[in-house]
């Protein structure tokens, strides 16, 4: 195939009249025998779906799965894998292995030799002086300090002095012969701040405090608790994903706002519906929520391929409210992305409200999300993600809660339900239109089923039918479709045969981020290694941006670029393909590219996505370690 794209029909029309049968498998890449290495064992059919599940992790696994706590007894060897000492290790006993995550490699935290001081390294003096627990000696960090990097640092690009000034690995960029930092005066005149909701770290001590303004949210949740006591309904056990369905409003589970505090008589009348914020969702592509991959960097390479909606990495409620900066940090938003959304998680009503109130205060975002679809038990069993399918009364007193502290619309994503043979999707769509809604996403998948298994369009269409209001009026509530979507002939079908008014785009986004480009342009482009090669130094450079180009940011940069590495080598460029376009489940036998780069790019070996950070980033410190998140059995672990 040329180098030119055809569009999805074309494509399509192709293969049917293609006279070559193809050899290949049910659930393998279709690949041109030539691209092909010889004398490797074929793909058994069997374990198609072993590797789906383990590497489908579309956004809900990620770093909620990471978190799970240590077994007791267990130890970690000298290369950062954690041991069991009462247990025997059970390959495909998923429980007692504690998810997919339990054994990973993890990099400790790797510092520099001597601790400069941060003030210090830019130049500033310590009002601490000799309390001051880092060290002062400007010379002696920079005798034990690595070799730079490279020779351009981005941050001075951009701003004209570097935030990180010595501890900047990139530091010869902007220090002159005398070992002074320098600085360009023009430049620092001329930037502009272009990440919004970063936040001070006030607003951490007034939520540990007790001391933020709640006065929204705690009326809704007054009333609320008087309508549910006065209906006679008994109290729910906190957190139950399998709560009866007669519920009352969950004690706060941090300290009670402090008496001392003073507010107004009476809270904000909040805005009615045909008020706030209209978003038109309709036939405008959707990045999805993704956990760990969907970070500020990736948006913003998104945004260049031309995606319309992004939304930030799933925020739990709970931990927003504590002030955590880790949570905070997940709200962060480019100027780039002109229609943007958070997305939260919670199982209590009250701490969603809550968390949802000082977004409304704090945050510039143009909608909120409500996630009923993470299926990992971590978050199941506390009664939220798609935990929250089993109670619709909960459901309900939480989305009204959210639209009276929100003065942006309130979006949905669920999935279809919690069992395979019990479908809630035509039940919950009425009910999430008659709540006021702005959008509702159904991934087509069952919790039960998790990531396996295509998703199913045909119930996805069966809820497009259900009541959504009249189209072209105010009320219409605009529905998605989510799954299996890696090509505009995806997109396009989905569209026109399953009555969806968009679709949101997970993996095809992470494998392929230029899907948004094939769909506005409607072609299957043959994107050159070249082309996505200068697409990760893009992604570097927004990664030392945003976490910065000392040595823990660059190594978070290289982090999370393998971590998306760990996506990204899947995806078979068109060229190689027998017959176009490449198919979500279906898995490429080994393969060679038209050029060393490409080949590499579509290694499985961590040893090589390693290499290829280095090409960007300079070598990789002798104490780094990775395993991917979201891995393939097939993948190779360095360390």
């Amino acid at each position: 195939m040329s180098s030119e794209s055809t569009t999805p029909m074309e494509s399509t029309s192709a293969s049917a009249s293609s006279s070559t049968p193809s050899t290949h498998g049910k659930g393998i890449c279709p690949i041109k025998p030539e691209f092909i290495r010889p004398n490797v064992a074929p793909i058994k059919e069997e374990s198609i779906a072993t590797l789906s599940e383990a590497v489908e992790k579309e956004g809900d696994e990620g770093r909620v799965a990471s978190e799970v706590g240590d077994g007791e007894g267990d130890t970690v060897n000298a290369n950062n894998k954690r041991e069991r000492n009462n247990q025997k290790h059970v390959k495909n006993d998923r429980k007692r292995r504690g998810g997919q995550t339990q054994d990973r490699v993890v990099t400790r935290r790797i510092e520099d030799e001597v601790q400069l001081c941060f003030k210090v390294a830019r130049g500033a003096e310590c009002e601490k002086g000799d309390q001051c627990k880092f060290n002062h000696d400007i010379k002696k960090y920079l005798e034990a300090k690595d070799k730079d990097l490279g020779e351009r640092c981005v941050n001075f690009d951009l701003l004209g002095d570097c935030p990180y000034g010595y501890k900047c690995r990139f530091l010869g960029a902007h220090m002159d012969a005398d070992g002074k930092l320098v600085k360009n005066e023009e430049k620092m005149a001329a930037s502009t701040n272009q990440t919004m909701n970063v936040f001070p770290h006030d607003l951490t001590l007034q939520l540990r405090g007790f001391k933020f303004d709640f006065t929204r949210s705690d009326a809704y949740i007054k009333q609320s608790a008087q309508e549910m006591s006065q209906a006679g309904k008994p109290k729910e056990q906190s957190g139950s994903s399998a709560a009866p369905s007669g519920e009352v409003v969950e004690e706060r589970d941090i300290k009670p706002i402090r008496d001392d505090v003073t507010h107004s008589d009476t809270p904000d009348v909040p805005l009615r519906r045909q008020e706030k914020k209209k978003i038109d969702f309709r036939g405008k592509t959707y990045l999805a929520p993704l956990t760990t991959v969907g970070n500020l960097p990736f948006r913003r390479i998104c945004k260049e391929f031309g995606v319309d909606i992004t939304c930030g990495e799933m925020a739990m409620a709970p931990n927003l409210l504590q002030g955590q900066k880790g949570e905070l940090a997940l709200l962060r938003r480019h100027k780039s992305e002109d229609i943007f959304g958070v997305q939260l998680t919670g199982s209590k009503i009250d701490t969603i409200v809550r968390a949802c109130d000082m977004i409304n205060q704090v945050a510039e975002v143009d909608f909120v999300d409500l996630n009923m679809g993470c299926p990992i038990d971590l978050v199941f069993n506390n009664g939220a993600g798609s935990g929250l399918l089993n109670s619709a009364s909960r459901v309900r007193r939480i989305i009204k809660g959210m639209d009276s502290v929100l003065d942006v619309p309130v979006t949905v994503k669920f999935r279809m339900a919690v069992y395979d043979k019990k479908p809630l999707g035509t039940q919950m769509t009425p009910m999430f239109h008659d709540l006021g809604a702005a959008l509702a996403t159904l991934h087509g998948r069952s919790r039960q089923q998790r990531y396996t298994k295509l998703a199913d369009w045909d119930y996805i269409r069966e809820c497009t039918q259900t009541k959504r209001g009249i189209l072209g009026e105010y009320d219409y509530m605009p529905f998605f479709g989510n799954g299996d979507i890696l090509g505009p002939s995806d997109y396009y079908h989905h569209l026109e045969e399953h009555k969806v008014d968009g679709c949101m785009i997970a993996r095809g986004a992470l494998m392929k981020p230029w899907i948004f480009d094939e769909i506005k342009t409607n072609r299957d482009w043959d994107i050159s290694s070249g082309e996505r090669f200068d697409m990760l130094k893009r992604f570097c450079d927004y990664g030392l941006e945003h976490w910065g180009s000392d040595t823990q940011g660059v190594n978070q940069t290289r982090r999370f670029m393998l971590e998306w590495q760990s996506f990204l080598h899947r995806y078979v460029p068109v060229g190689l393909l027998e017959v176009v376009p490449q198919r979500m489940n279906d898995r490429p036998p080994s393969f060679v590219g038209r050029n060393d780069l490409e080949t590499m790019m579509a290694s499985p070996d961590v040893k090589d996505w390693i290499k290829l950070s280095e090409m960007i980033l300079g070598p990789a410190p002798d104490a780094f370690r990775f395993d991917p998140k979201h891995k393939a059995n097939s993948t190779k672990v360095e360390g």
